[in-house]
């Protein structure tokens, strides 16, 4: 018997159509000859005994990449992809939840007329910062047909990402109207899941609720930015993005109701069928989602039909499904990692586990250590290609994660069901899911706040696995034979890792002046280091995480904090400076304009004894060599002005090295001030356009100019118009932290160098 005779039958059919369908990425074969083709070998197979499977097997394997090369062809039509800049009144059916960043809305839609067309085609809509459709309204507004962004220098493709979804524009605009919604089976699924929504968490607000919503329903948009952040370092992220294990519980939980009720077998799994069904309509079309659902959806009808359960055979289904639909879903990090953490858990899980059995380690705690110990070493390659870090705490968080997520997926569960009938308990429940839900991001910020949470580069993950492979070796010798020199490796490979790991070297203290530009994404800040002290010029967002930025450089306390102007992306992390590190005092503008994080910044100081000073043009602090001048404001301006008009502009100086940082203020502020000559420059509002950024240049004749920016930024930051500017001036060697990554400026007050790191 050959190779192919020795897989199940029914493993090899499922394979092989999601090997055809995986071959269409390769090479498109849509010419009815390869149709004919397929349906030749059934029939040979029909004619024949022996070899029957294998010739099944081979019609599959061509339909599917007949059916993937169509498919493919379908997703990479669009009708819209010619009519790039125009504007025209459209039509729009919103298919899913809109996701929520700090500068824009961006809303998946359905074209349904554009102008005089009707393309019915998948688009994205962005809208900006606020208010955004709901999943399944139809909206008209005035929308500009956008190109999606090509590759960018840190390797993302946005076109790229969207084509694979069959999205080949970004409509734009400014507003909306609802004027009705979608019916059908999308308009069954959006009711759905407002319904799920609604109830899953009565009477619970706030972080909490969001935490749940997340693990229900994968809607992590009301969870903060910095704590979405604590979820992937800690390896976490994973309960926020559906996973089989809701599909499991919804079965569980219809199977279980049935029992209760005295309902018959027959049609409990009839209802957990339907239960399957409604909870991957609510939820969405996602690799996991899908995988599980098909596979629970197989589990009970080969009970009613009376057939075994095969487990493999239910992925393969799951995984020919999802590709039928979009072959191009087999690129895509959601279907590898859902895939390869299922099949670890099929074959590396149960040889883990029963390796640990021969160790002091609990029966309960085995199976959390097996399976996230085997998922995460598997996954761990496919999220360095994809995001670029691997969460290296992963097992600890989950360990401590684990007992409360099936409680708290049970209970949302419950409450969902138990909210239209009997509110009381549904309420009840729920406020003792509110502290799962607490007691998770708690675990999620412990561990994805220690240091180097997470590995950053192949070279560090490779060193961990190499370490790793000495533990395991020098556990599995027998003593006393090589244990030393086994030993002796290890902890050197581990010292080794650790050190490497680092994603930021505390530095020793300065010799003469350090100013550090910290890539905090689309914001500024600045930390100017001498051996007598440091000074913060602006704290980024909170997203930003500054206090911990600050921390990984080794700085403990700092002598003053600057807040240049109350914007968002300037003053939003400075409150949590404030209650993280000593500070002696802080300098602000005192602008009269409406800003909760400056309100924060200062109550924070107030809370802390530290002293505010009003930042005024004249005004000079010494710290040592160090020189900070205040060239403007003269004032705190008039309400409703713009506050980049007022912003704190320092000459900063340090023996013959002077570098100029403008905040958001632009040469209209910066001009009049006529500063001197001068080595540094930290160009205005992250490199917007300026008309007057040329003359800005002659008059200050610097020689390294830094931009601080984030990347993919909504506002086109930096203008091209500046960067041609900027680098076409003769002697500037120009910085971008989006780019660049930290940028550092050391000096002696004399000569300076410049190093970047990413």
């Amino acid at each position: 018997m050959n190779a192919l005779g020795r897989i199940p039958a029914p493993h090899l059919l499922a394979g092989a159509l999601c090997t055809g369908l995986g071959l269409s990425l390769a090479a498109q074969a849509r010419a009815p000859a390869v149709a004919a083709l397929a349906l030749s070998l059934a029939g040979a197979a029909l004619a024949v005994r022996q070899d029957r499977a294998v010739l099944l097997a081979g019609a599959l394997l061509v339909a599917g990449w007949w059916i993937g090369s169509l498919r493919l062809a379908a997703l990479d039509q669009s009708v819209l992809a010619d009519k790039v800049g125009r504007v025209a009144p459209a039509r729009l059916e919103v298919t899913g939840p809109a996701r929520l960043s700090l500068f824009a809305a961006r809303v998946p839609v359905r074209v349904l007329r554009f102008g005089e067309l009707a393309p019915r085609e998948r688009a994205r809509l962005d809208l900006p910062h606020g208010r955004a459709p709901p999943q399944g309204a139809i909206v008209e507004l005035v929308a500009t047909v956008e190109r999606p962004r090509g590759p960018q220098d840190d390797g993302f493709d946005e076109s790229s990402y969207l084509r694979r979804q069959g999205i080949h524009v970004v409509l734009s605009g400014d507003g909306y109207r609802v004027v009705g919604r979608r019916g059908g089976l999308g308009g069954i699924a959006d009711s759905l899941r407002e319904f799920v929504a609604r109830g899953l968490a009565p009477g619970v607000t706030g972080e909490r609720r969001a935490v749940i919503a997340g693990i229900i329903l994968g809607e992590d948009e009301g969870i903060e930015q910095g704590l979405r952040d604590r979820f992937r370092a800690s390896g976490l992220y994973h309960l926020l993005a559906v996973s089989g294990q809701n599909v499991a519980y919804v079965v569980a939980g219809a199977l279980l109701l049935a029992w209760l009720l005295g309902i018959p077998r027959l049609a409990g799994e009839v209802a957990a069928l339907l239960a399957v069904a409604g909870y991957v309509s609510a939820v969405g079309w996602q690799p996991s989602v899908v995988r599980a659902g098909v596979a629970g959806g197989l589990a009970s009808l080969a009970w009613l039909c009376g057939r075994a359960r095969d487990r493999w055979y239910f992925l393969l289904v799951g995984a020919a499904v999802l590709l039928a639909w979009n072959p191009y879903s087999l690129l895509e990090a959601g279907f590898q990692l859902s895939f390869a953490a299922v099949a670890t858990i099929f074959v590396v899980v149960p040889r883990l586990q029963s390796w640990l059995e021969g160790y002091p380690v609990p029966s309960r705690l085995a199976p959390v250590l097996a399976v996230s110990g085997a998922c995460g070493a598997v996954t761990a390659p496919i999220l360095m290609t994809h995001f670029g870090q691997v969460p290296l705490y992963s097992i600890p968080s989950n360990a401590l994660a684990a007992p409360v997520v099936a409680p708290l997926l049970g209970l949302a569960l419950a409450c969902a069901a138990l909210d239209p009938v009997l509110p009381t308990v549904a309420a009840a429940l729920a406020w003792v899911n509110g502290w799962f839900a607490a007691y998770l991001a708690a675990v999620a910020r412990l561990f994805g706040g220690l240091p180097h949470a997470q590995v950053a580069s192949w070279k560090a993950l490779a060193a961990l696995v190499a370490a790793s492979g000495l533990v395991v070796l020098f556990v599995r010798l027998p003593p006393p034979r090589g244990r030393q020199g086994a030993l002796l490796a290890a902890v050197l490979a581990v010292v080794l890792v650790g050190w490497r790991l680092r994603a930021d070297h505390a530095l020793p203290p300065p010799v003469g002046v350090r100013i550090t530009f910290l890539d905090v994404g689309q914001g500024d800040g600045a930390l100017i280091q001498v051996p007598q002290g440091a000074v913060l010029v602006d704290e980024g967002a909170p997203e930003a995480d500054m206090a911990a930025q600050l921390r990984s450089l080794g700085v403990r306390r700092l002598t003053a904090m600057v807040l240049t102007h109350p914007q968002r992306d300037h003053v939003g992390g400075a409150a949590h400076v404030l209650d993280e590190l000593p500070v002696g005092f802080l300098l602000d503008p005192g602008i009269p304009a409406a800003s909760a994080d400056e309100r924060e910044a200062r109550e924070a100081a107030r809370r802390k004894g530290v002293r505010i000073v009003l930042a005024r043009a004249g005004e000079t602090f010494r710290l040592g060599r160090l020189r900070l001048r205040v060239l403007w404001p003269d004032g705190p301006g008039e309400p409703g002005e713009d506050p980049n008009e007022h912003a704190v502009v320092l000459l900063v100086s340090y023996g013959e090295i002077d570098a100029l940082l403008t905040a958001d203020a632009e040469s209209n502020v910066t001009l009049p001030l006529r500063p001197p000559p001068i080595e540094l420059l930290k160009v205005a509002h992250h490199g917007s356009a300026d008309e007057g950024l040329a003359s800005l240049l002659n008059l200050l004749r610097p020689r390294v100019a830094v931009i601080s920016v984030g990347a993919h930024n909504d506002y086109g930051h930096p203008a091209p118009s500046s960067l041609a500017i900027l680098e076409r001036f003769p002697g500037l060697s120009l910085y971008r932290t989006d780019e660049d990554g930290r940028v550092t400026i050391e000096s002696d007050g004399e000569r300076f160098s410049v190093r970047t790191e990413r």
